[in-house]
């Protein structure tokens, strides 16, 4: 049956009566009565319960409107319920004396309780001695405070229909045990990110542990981004204090014997780039344990989007940067061909074994969808790309993002990675070249010089982490926009969405500068 809620302040009284409307036209001496009184009020105007400055507006509890809701209708109450909730009309006297009790036995005084809640201590007493009902408006903030739900709050109220309570709690419970599986899910996160951030002080305790020669072990926390820094790998520095007989290729082998199938679990690997933001002196051999672009598997309530992400890039575009981002805000795995590789430590990144282990799994993503299903998967390994770049065309590739480096950028990307300028061109030619020629949807992302260079001119690490948070939040807005991901984000980059999902900060110009092969619209 439908039913409708509505106060109404009659000039005769100042109180606020509530008249539950039933669906039967027929009705009894009171509803007559009840009917002539309405029918000789119609110069007053409807008094809403909760609004948007003192909680007043009309509180519809049905799931279908009356046509004649505006309209002077009948009542009919009907035997001792009827009596009671006309008895209870100018206030909530069961609720406060519930209210009132909880507060009592958690020791919060009127005065604590009415500051807490926004009002008055007067007006909190009234409400609780059931001289006025409280504003519904309130009714959360009392449930922070004491514990009672709100659908409970509206049934010690009388104002919650018999036939809608089960409903009201049903709808509370879900309320929160959304909240909860929210806040476990943020506590997995962080205890996650707690234990990989500390494998590389695990490393360290195992090597000084188990090594017979004197070690001097350096611990470094890289992070990205200043104005969105986001924790990006551990750095492991190792040297020998006796360096006699054991330096380079000695040492290395020193510390592959000793860390064995840790380093497999944790991803770590030979720092293979120029250690540009270690300031000299720094250690001969640095171990990298990835924090942000480990890889990962996808987590159970993963989102239902797009089958999976790839990432292309030259190196040092920050595509994996990128794609982890991505990976986090829908809950996908992320794999990231330097880390997802099991390989010894004792082969260097340069070792031809490496490059071949590399390439035939970068060839297992392309021809496995199974394998990049909920996930994104990233492939910027300049020795890896010329020779997978057939096998990608033909790829089962949901969508793809390719991070494209501007001139001076791909010069950065060079010296960084130890790669010849001529070599870095080539292979942004062969990418320019690899979307423009396949058939499935491609947004092209272009990292602007001009957004990347201090006042110097001197690209910055930490400029290009910032430009790269910037990119994942024009990525998401052209992928939510074609329906490839759900309104909803998570992860890091929630942070740069308000809780309607709109994008914070002042508009820009997007750095999505093409798409190519995108569905049609529904």
């Amino acid at each position: 049956m439908d039913c409708v809620v509505a106060h109404r302040r009659c000039a005769s009284s100042p109180s606020r009566t509530t008249f539950p409307v039933h669906g039967s036209n027929s009705g009894g001496h009171c509803a007559r009565a009840a009917r002539r009184r309405l029918m000789g009020a119609g110069r007053h105007r409807w008094r809403p319960l909760i609004g948007p400055n003192d909680g007043s507006r009309v509180l519809y509890v049905s799931n279908h409107l009356p046509t004649r809701s505006e309209e002077n209708v009948a009542v009919e109450t009907q035997g001792e319920r009827g009596r009671q909730d006309l008895e209870q009309d100018h206030g909530w006297p069961v609720w406060g004396a519930a209210v009132q009790g909880t507060l009592e036995r958690r020791g919060i005084t009127i005065n604590s309780a009415a500051s807490q809640v926004g009002v008055r201590n007067t007006t909190l007493k009234r409400w609780l001695s059931g001289d006025v009902p409280p504003q519904v408006s309130r009714l959360a903030s009392f449930a922070e405070l004491t514990g009672i739900s709100q659908a409970i709050q509206l049934e010690l109220g009388n104002v919650l229909p018999p036939e809608l309570r089960a409903e009201a709690h049903a709808m509370q419970v879900a309320g929160e045990l959304r909240n909860a599986l929210g806040e476990i899910e943020e506590v997995v996160s962080r205890a996650a990110e707690l234990a990989f951030s500390d494998a590389g002080a695990r490393l360290a305790g195992i090597l000084l542990a188990n090594s017979d020669t004197p070690l001097h072990i350096t611990l470094r926390r890289a992070y990205r981004g200043s104005r969105h820094p986001i924790h990006l790998s551990t750095y492991v520095g190792v040297e020998s204090i006796n360096h006699e007989g054991h330096g380079g290729e000695d040492l290395r082998g020193l510390v592959t014997r000793i860390v064995g199938q840790s380093a497999r679990v944790f991803g770590a690997r030979w720092r293979e780039q120029e250690a540009h933001d270690w300031p000299q002196p720094r250690p001969g051999l640095i171990l990298n344990i990835p924090q942000h672009e480990r890889p990962r598997p996808s987590a159970p309530n993963a989102s239902a989007a797009v089958p999976n992400l790839l990432m292309l890039g030259c190196p040092y575009a920050h595509a994996e940067y990128i794609g982890a981002l991505l990976a986090d805000a829908l809950g996908y795995g992320y794999i990231d061909i330097r880390y997802s590789v099991p390989l010894s430590l004792d082969k260097t990144p340069t070792d031809p074994e490496v490059t071949e282990a590399r390439l035939e799994f970068a060839r297992l993503l392309s021809a496995n969808e199974s394998v990049t299903r909920r996930n994104v998967w990233s492939l910027t390994d300049h020795r890896v790309l010329p020779e997978i770049m057939s096998a990608l065309k033909g790829a089962p590739v949901g969508c793809a993002v390719y991070v494209r480096s501007e001139d001076h950028l791909l010069e950065r990307g060079g010296e960084v990675w130890n790669v010849l300028p001529d070599e870095m061109r080539e292979l942004r030619a062969m990418l320019d070249g690899l979307v423009a020629s396949v058939d499935w949807p491609v947004l092209t992302v272009v990292m602007p010089d001009e957004l990347l260079r201090n006042s110097a001119g001197t690209i910055e690490s930490d400029r290009i982490a910032d430009v790269a948070m910037l990119a994942a939040v024009d990525v998401w807005l052209e992928l939510r926009n074609w329906r490839f991901v759900p309104d909803a984000v998570r992860g890091r980059l929630a942070s740069m969405f308000d809780a309607r999902g709109r994008q914070l900060g002042d508009p820009r110009l997007s750095m999505v500068r093409a798409q190519a092969n995108m569905p049609r619209r529904r």
